[in-house]
């Protein structure tokens, strides 16, 4: 298979990226680069030390709040004042604080996403106390993770979330697109919840090694509307676990959404740790996929999230699912194609791979040339 492209049975190709990921966010939480204000300094400085003796004792427990995007989207997103209170609630839901820690900083919002609640206020308190199992969030008002549900747990792993605290939710990259304000549109969570377990059986049934990848990186879904036609999605690399999707009719147009945001996801982690391409952002190409020209590393987004939606497809063509009985199956397929085969005949062109990069590019380049050659079968 096409390394970091395509997983093989039994290979765990994310594992290591994802440790140099977590050991990175450990470094920037403990080792914060940037002046704080006054107020957030001194905050900061009553859990820090808490926090390193935490890492030291038991770096589990941190590892799996950082691997929350609730955590790293926040705090990669340079917001340390939205993620260390964030990091406390999980430490507090997993009983490994130990001892009270108290956050001197303003919070609005507390989300659990495996406790499924999420603490919320109109107003910022003005300083919260963490113990294990509870949060004391005003004296004596207790928060001991209950309330009702506002993440929604997945078949196959991760939550529908109806709350986010992703500060560049916001920020939109694409032309076509303002946000990603979440919004369950007018669906109920159950129905969102049924669409997406649906789409991802189809990817189980189709790439069973990539609904395991699924499974271990796919944390957080969150909903930006629908059901509508078009289908939006998003995802950052700031936010590693979570995609933004729109709620479409079709299941197989959802998977493809699917796969195609948790591919970003994929190249958004190995990013952390390395250099891909030398020249990712010199220079810009036209896209196949983008009404707007994009810088090489956008091509390379683009090709790496089709590909393995054209063996999703296949897939589903060898196990004669009935959604491949249709002339819109069909034109899809020769769709994403022919996309893959231009980004990729641009990236054979002008990419300046690294080592690690040249080594994607080859197992990118190696499945595109048979996906095209097959394409009139």
């Amino acid at each position: 298979m096409a390394w970091f492209t395509l997983p093989v049975d039994g290979a765990d190709v994310l594992g290591p990226f994802r440790t140099r990921y977590l050991r990175r966010s450990a470094r920037l939480l403990l080792d914060w680069p940037e002046p704080l204000p006054p107020w957030l300094a001194h905050a900061w400085g009553g859990v820090r030390e808490g926090l390193a003796a935490l890492l030291a004792r038991r770096p589990g427990d941190l590892y799996a709040a950082l691997l929350l995007p609730q955590v790293g989207a926040p705090l990669h997103a340079g917001r340390l004042d939205l993620a260390v209170p964030a990091v406390l609630t999980e430490l507090a839901r997993r009983r490994a604080l130990g001892e009270a820690v108290w956050w001197h900083g303003p919070v609005r919002q507390l989300p659990s996403p495996p406790a499924g609640v999420s603490w919320e206020s109109p107003v910022e308190r003005a300083g919260m106390l963490f113990h294990d199992g509870e949060v004391e969030t005003s004296p004596g008002e207790i928060w001991a993770f209950t309330g009702p549900r506002r993440f929604h747990p997945l078949r196959e792993g991760g939550w529908l979330a109806e709350v986010d605290n992703n500060p560049l939710a916001s920020v939109e990259a694409h032309p076509d697109k303002a946000g990603n304000t979440l919004s369950l549109g007018e669906a109920p969570a159950e129905a969102w919840v049924a669409s997406l377990d649906d789409a991802r059986r189809l990817i189980r049934l189709a790439c069973p090694a990539l609904a395991d990848e699924h499974r271990a990186l796919l944390a957080t879904v969150g909903p930006v509307g629908g059901p509508m036609e078009l289908s939006l999605s998003a995802s950052y690399k700031e936010a590693i676990g979570l995609v933004y999707l729109s709620l479409h009719p079709s299941p197989l147009k959802l998977a493809e959404a699917l796969v195609h945001e948790v591919q970003h996801n994929k190249l958004n982690l190995l990013s952390w740790s390395d250099t891909v391409l030398v020249d990712a952002g010199r220079t810009l190409h036209h896209s196949p996929v983008r009404p707007d020209p994009r810088p090489l590393w956008g091509v390379l987004l683009a090709a790496h999230a089709f590909l393995p939606v054209v063996e999703m497809f296949r897939g589903l063509a060898r196990e004669r699912h009935p959604l491949t009985q249709t002339d819109t199956f069909a034109s899809r397929l020769a769709e994403v194609l022919e996309v893959n085969h231009e980004a990729m005949e641009t990236l054979r062109a002008h990419a300046r791979p690294t080592e690690i990069g040249g080594r994607l590019l080859a197992g990118m380049d190696a499945l595109e040339r048979e996906q095209w050659g097959t394409r009139s079968d």
